[in-house]
């Protein structure tokens, strides 16, 4: 193998090595000394060019001392070649990362929060400068929720970056959620336009956990779980006739759930809608103050309450809700009408609920015997004159608040805050609101398309990160390949992936 060093004495190249004939020795060409005078010049340490294998290698050479020897040993560290044309090519590492002029970013979920969003976005502009930050943020958690100081991190893995202007630093976040949570009235202005003309708002609170001192909002609380913590509470209003969220706010986790109305129907400037209860609010005088407004409302009784006698009342018959056979009737009183429904089912197994509280010796067995004519009875007290099973409707749909709760609890990830200024946690609760919003219309898809027992919104907001857009930087942007699966998922929403089958 030949192996050549080049030197550099006094302006004449020296030949040293292995010894050779004359006609195996190599010219250095005018190109490769020239790079190799400007590496000797810019690189530290004793550095050499030599031909190995076809190739004119740089080195580095030093030396150490062996103990043992007592010598001198060199040492040589390879630092890469120069081609005929004088191009030095650095020796990469094995462990190095080899970069790309391309950037990828993922498209199709971002891509669809977006679209979700728009409705939101065009009445955001006009009553607030945070709308475009407000977007982002929002178009984050309902993806991939992440803290503060990683928003523009996780903002820049999306495509929808490239489009959207907006500053998700730390800094700047952390000034946008405070001014949003100072901006309350914006809110309401935002709710208003949300609902529709003579809509039956489901309302409901829920208690958040914060790991934050000094906030006048986290007041000690009971909770059915964890007694007496530090609690925030949030309310949700939800609308039944579009089945998203159109309204969120912030409450001292001290106030009474009766209280919270009142505040919120003084700002809600839309006044032509009514409400639907839990057993919370079953109170008199609410019911009598919104009686007097002129305000439609729902609301399930206590099971002590004075209304509970259906002993006198004429049932109307059966009904078939969701393949369960629901007996109904009704009655007249001061609040409008009283609707018991009977449900054979719920019946059952309540009894069996408290025949085991007898036999732990919770409640005896007189106990039993009147409790027992409740079993499996709702009661709910409404001004509104409607057949059972539309008021039965309606009611349940309070299950779709209490799954906003929970989307808002684990998908959202809002569960807990350690926000540390009152301000600050109403802005984070008003991104969150408009996050669900995201949520609800993924779901609202899937139940026209009666997929949720086979897909999540979660799992499709998943498999939509895998539609990934490459952009080069000439310019050029392109799709990667689409996996199957989320191919599939872009064809349940056309008006946003309209050319899924080209892509």
């Amino acid at each position: 193998m030949e192996s050549l060093t080049l030197s550099k004495n006094i302006g004449k190249f020296i030949w040293y090595g292995c010894y050779y004939p004359y006609h195996m020795k190599k010219e250095v060409s005018s190109a490769i000394d020239k790079t190799f005078e400007r590496l000797r010049e810019e690189l530290s340490g004793y550095i050499q060019l030599q031909y190995s294998n076809g190739s004119w290698c740089v080195r580095r050479s030093t030396s150490k001392w062996d103990k043992k020897k007592k010598k001198p040993i060199k040492i040589s560290e390879h630092l890469g070649v120069i081609d005929s044309n004088g191009i030095f090519k650095k020796k990469i590492p094995r462990n190095a990362i080899r970069e790309t002029n391309r950037e990828i970013f993922e498209f199709g979920n971002g891509a669809l929060a977006y679209h979700f969003l728009q409705d939101v976005e065009k009445d955001l502009c006009e009553i607030t400068p945070y709308f475009m930050e407000i977007i982002a943020y929002a178009i984050i958690k309902s993806i991939d929720s992440q803290p503060l100081k990683l928003l523009s991190s996780r903002w820049e893995k999306l495509y929808l970056s490239q489009e959207i202007s907006a500053s998700l630093s730390p800094k700047h976040m952390s000034s946008v959620l405070y001014g949003i949570g100072m901006e309350v009235s914006m809110w309401y202005k935002l709710f208003a336009k949300l609902t529709t003309k003579g809509d039956i708002i489901l309302y409901d609170l829920t208690a958040i956990f914060t790991y934050s001192e000094n906030i006048k909002l986290a007041e000690k609380s009971y909770n059915s779980k964890y007694s007496h913590l530090d609690q925030i509470g949030v309310i949700m209003a939800f609308s039944s006739v579009s089945h998203l969220p159109i309204g969120i706010d912030v409450f001292p986790g001290s106030v009474p759930d009766k209280v919270t109305i009142k505040d919120f129907r003084e700002r809600f400037t839309k006044k032509d809608v009514g409400y639907i209860f839990d057993r919370g609010f079953s109170n008199y005088i609410l019911l009598a103050e919104l009686k007097k407004d002129g305000t439609h409302y729902i609301v399930p009784l206590l099971k002590d309450s004075r209304y509970m006698d259906f002993r006198w009342i004429r049932w109307k018959g059966p009904f078939n809700y969701r393949g369960k056979r629901i007996l109904w009737g009704r009655k007249s009183c001061k609040y409008g009408f009283v609707y018991f429904f009977d449900d054979p089912k719920v019946r059952g197994a309540q009894k069996t609920s408290l025949l085991k509280k007898v036999e732990k010796g919770e409640i005896t067995l007189t106990d039993f015997e009147e409790k027992r004519k409740l079993a499996g009875i709702i009661g709910i007290i409404s001004d509104l004159d409607k057949d059972g099973i539309e008021i039965y409707d309606l009611y349940k749909g309070r299950e779709d608040v209490e799954l906003a709760f929970d989307a808002l609890n684990n998908s959202i990830d809002s569960d807990k805050t350690y926000l540390r200024k009152e301000e600050s946690v109403r802005g984070y609760y008003f991104i969150s609101f408009v996050a669900l919003r995201v949520y609800f219309k993924i779901l609202k898809r899937l139940r026209e398309k009666d997929l949720t027992k086979k897909i999540s919104v979660n799992e499709v907001l998943l498999e939509l990160s895998k539609v990934i857009k490459i952009k080069e930087k000439n310019g050029r942007e392109y799709f990667a390949k689409i996996p199957k699966k989320a191919r599939g998922i872009m064809k349940l929403f056309p008006e946003v992936f309209t050319v899924a089958d080209q892509l």
